[in-house]
């Protein structure tokens, strides 16, 4: 059975429209039972980043509550399709109150981190040991060890794990009334200070923004200093070189991601 066929058997979906096509994912606009709503067919054939869908599903409904994330209409495991309710907002980098999104990210974030994860099994560290499958020669090999041998050190001062998004950069937070996060495919169990390392490098924090970013997400870690979150920025930018280093094999990377790439691997020394 084709997508198509598959797509037409799915009781209540309407206007379908391609967003995009991506390396591992193809996402589309549509209509389920008579809701807005986003449609996700992952390509599980081309799957180089170790994503599961079904795991996908479980996080969007163990978290609906905490309304931080679309919610989940739609799953079918054998044609690894979800559909989801699409989120209305505007995009961080769209935005003139900068500071006022900051907090509400940093607010966001905790709220996600303080959820109890019973049930969830899968941790980052499971990831990272996957994407090792794809990498190969002795310069992919050195990165792979220095990034698997940070993340141990962190996690062996900075014990307790949460459920992080993993992947949040400007595109991927939506604002209305509320925030939201979209694209949860990379979430999973993590170290939390992960997710706000990620976020101060993709929303290119200046040092002022850092600190009050870090206040407005809890007071319990103003004895985190700038040194700590500077390790797990480091942190994140290896597994951004990963996660490119493991796109160029299989697709073909845009100009922008192919100048970050060399951009991180100057940065990192490697």
């Amino acid at each position: 059975m084709n997508l198509n066929e598959s797509m037409l058997k799915i009781d209540g979906l309407d206007s379908l429209s391609l967003i995009k096509s991506g390396a591992y994912k193809d996402t589309y606009h549509c209509m389920y039972k008579e809701k807005n709503a986003i449609l996700g067919h992952y390509k599980i054939q081309e799957n180089h980043f170790n994503l599961n869908p079904q795991r996908e599903a479980n996080i969007l409904i163990k978290i609906n509550d905490l309304q931080l994330a679309p919610e989940t209409l739609f799953f079918d495991k054998n044609t690894s399709i979800i559909i989801t309710s699409k989120i209305e907002g505007e995009h961080f980098s769209h935005s003139k109150q900068r500071k006022r999104l900051i907090s509400r990210i940093a607010k966001g974030l905790f709220s996600l981190h303080s959820n109890d994860f019973i049930g969830i099994t899968h941790t980052f560290r499971d990831s990272l040991i996957a994407y090792n499958e794809h990498l190969a020669g002795k310069e992919e090999e050195n990165i792979f060890i220095q990034t698997i041998e940070l993340y141990d050190s962190l996690s062996n001062v900075y014990d307790g794990y949460c459920l992080c998004h993993n992947d949040l950069h400007p595109e991927n937070v939506l604002f209305n009334n509320r925030i939201q996060f979209i694209d949860w495919e990379y979430a999973s169990l993590n170290l939390p200070y992960f997710d706000l390392a990620y976020a101060i490098e993709h929303f290119q924090m200046n040092k002022s923004e850092i600190g009050y970013f870090i206040s407005e997400y809890s007071e319990s870690i103003q004895d985190i200093d700038l040194d700590t979150i500077n390790k797990y920025r480091k942190l994140s930018k290896y597994v951004t070189l990963i996660w490119l280093l493991i796109l160029d094999k299989y697709y073909t990377m845009s100009s922008s991601e192919t100048e970050l790439m060399a951009s991180l691997k100057i940065k990192l020394n490697v």
